[in-house]
């Protein structure tokens, strides 16, 4: 939002003077400053009360009856955007123009007045005098359309709102409205696959075209689509009109081409909730267990929250599992509201944070003690029932995430890299684990860096091991999401480490990929940083595609028994 509009907004007035030449001078060619006759208005345009005024407004007029001192000033009502004001030669009529690039939304009423801040005089010093209204001020108003059935409204989808049972294979996504709309502006959220934009000729009917027709939509997931949630380019019909927020939404066949099963949660084995496993109808052979850790993206006390945000990520993660040949595994873990951190932000256990490390705490009737390790335990239970099912498999998994649970990611295999064969944090909270305990002079305790995570996990860290494993550790150049976590660090420390990588509000984390880069290969570590031009917080398909490349040059090729023999339940790569 522009600052005058911003200053239109919350009604602070705007003051114009124009003066020409000194105090109490005359325009010229008009009356002396003996003349004791009050000046008032004789007219306005549009007039005061109007209607059905055009919508795309530029300017409105006044006219008064005596020539008019230069000084003056005014202020407005929302929907118009103010500026300066221009009199005529005689001095009798005023111009204000509508700086405001949008049009005045039907039904509104704009209201203009004068003499807001320095009263309205003629060139005599007379003081305007209008009946009804303080001397040197007047006001009138005038409302813009007439026909409030205008509204434009959406008045069908293809597929229908609601609708279940769509095809994997849809290409676009159709809305009919009913009013030509305007094509300058496409304020929408979804979590539809990227897509192109286009308008019928009579811009009544808008297509959302997927770009990527050789990957189905995943199977039982809802899309979603929300127009004009927010502020921003609104969504608006050729006579400027916004249109009211709109939702629909419809729900893909659940045709799978893989096996779901929600593993309920087992103690006994190590894991204290349930977690989902898909196993795709064609597994490579051999194959890899991939892990992607579950990221609901906001607290939550009632766990039936997160286990629909797993499902939702299993379900939709399928496909790019499928496209590997690979199982995939997604938890269930809670991200609790209660017991609350001792710092704002709470238990991260999303994101693998300091306090998720050192919690032992209860909720909803499980612990979420040392979640890392019960994951450990879910990817070995996973194995074995891979295993019990004929796969062969190697003993190692992949793993990625993106954003809290690329912070997962990261975290996790730097605490466990003798699990991992390779490993895809994206936009991992603001900053990939570094791999050291110092830098620059600089200590950095977890989740920035190492140092005292003995103290937090029981053991030091396998950086033999940790030099590896490879990673793709990718983020976009516009991605401002940042959540830097110093939290539980001396204050002298999360100084240095924000002198070290800004802490600014809202930086941009690209901006911290080459220290990122250069601490990783200060020690040997087998990492690929990639940076998107012109991509926010989000994965883009072509982020999608590279991971995926990144994965399969990673995957077993040949496998042997652990030991001689019998083939046993989980079985291990032959070096290459």
């Amino acid at each position: 939002m522009n600052r005058l509009r911003v200053l239109r907004r919350f009604g602070i007035v705007m003051f114009f003077a124009f003066l020409f030449g000194l105090a109490g001078s005359s325009l010229p060619g008009v009356a002396s400053a003996q003349d004791t006759t009050p000046p008032y208005v004789v007219s306005t345009n549009p007039a005061d009360g109007a209607t059905g005024v055009d919508v795309k407004i530029r300017s409105v007029s006044v006219v008064f009856s005596e020539p008019m001192s230069a000084s003056c000033s005014y202020s407005s009502s929302d929907f118009w955007g103010i500026g300066g004001p221009s009199w005529s030669p005689d001095g009798k009529t005023l111009t204000i123009p509508n700086y405001s690039p949008d049009p005045i939304p039907t039904g509104a009423t704009v209201k203009i007045t004068l003499g807001t801040g320095i009263s309205f005089t003629d060139v005599a010093g007379n003081l305007l005098s209008c009946p009804g209204f303080a001397r040197g001020s007047y006001e009138f108003s005038f409302m813009a359309g007439t026909n409030v059935d205008a509204i434009p409204q959406v008045i069908s989808t293809v597929p229908a709102n609601g609708a279940t049972g769509v095809s994997r294979d849809l290409a676009s996504v159709v809305l009919d409205f009913s009013e030509p709309m305007d094509d300058c502006c496409i304020n929408m959220t979804s979590n539809f696959p990227s897509f192109a934009v286009s308008w019928s000729k009579d811009h009544k009917r808008l297509s959302l075209t997927r770009k990527n027709l050789d990957v189905g939509l995943s199977a039982g997931v809802t899309y979603a689509f929300n127009l004009n949630p927010g502020v921003g380019a609104y969504i608006r019909d050729t006579q400027g009109n916004f249109l009211p927020a709109t939702s629909f939404s419809f729900t893909i066949v659940e045709e799978y081409n893989y096996n779901l099963t929600k593993v309920p949660a087992d103690p006994a084995k190590g894991f204290e909730w349930p977690y989902y496993l898909s196993v795709p109808k064609q597994l490579s052979n051999p194959t890899i267990l991939l892990v992607e850790p579950n990221n609901t993206g906001t607290w939550s006390d009632d766990q039936s929250v997160h286990d629909a945000a797993a499902l939702n990520l299993v379900k939709q993660r399928s496909d790019f599992a499928i496209g590997l040949g690979v199982p995939l595994l997604v938890p269930t873990f809670p991200r609790p509201i209660n017991p609350p951190a001792p710092e704002p932000g709470g238990i991260y256990t999303h994101a693998l944070d300091r306090y998720s490390l050192l919690s032992d705490a209860v909720v909803n009737g499980g612990s979420i003690k040392r979640i890392d390790l019960q994951l450990i335990a879910m990817i070995q239970d996973a194995q074995n029932r891979l295993k019990a099912m004929g796969h062969l498999l190697d003993s190692k998994i992949f793993i990625m995430g993106f954003s809290a649970s690329g912070a997962f990611t990261s975290r996790f295999t730097l605490l466990h890299p003798e699990i991992v064969r390779a490993a895809a944090p994206g936009s991992p909270g603001g900053w990939p684990l570094a791999p050291v305990a110092s830098w620059q002079g600089k200590r950095l305790g977890y989740a920035v860096g190492i140092a005292g995570i003995t103290g937090l996990v029981g053991e030091s860290l396998d950086l033999a091991s940790f030099r590896k494993v490879p990673h793709y550790i990718y983020v976009g150049d516009l991605d401002r999401n940042d959540a830097l976590d110093t939290r539980g660090l001396p204050e002298e420390e999360r100084n240095a480490i924000c002198a070290l990588l800004d802490c600014r509000p809202e930086p941009y984390i690209s901006d911290r990929w080459p220290i990122a880069q250069e601490i990783y290969d200060s020690v040997q570590a087998s990492a690929q940083f990639v940076i998107y031009p012109g991509v926010a917080h989000t994965i883009t398909s072509e982020m999608f595609e590279d991971v995926k490349n990144f994965f399969a040059s990673h995957k077993p090729l040949n496998v042997k028994p652990a030991s001689g023999g019998m083939l046993p339940a989980i079985y291990l790569l032959l070096d290459q």
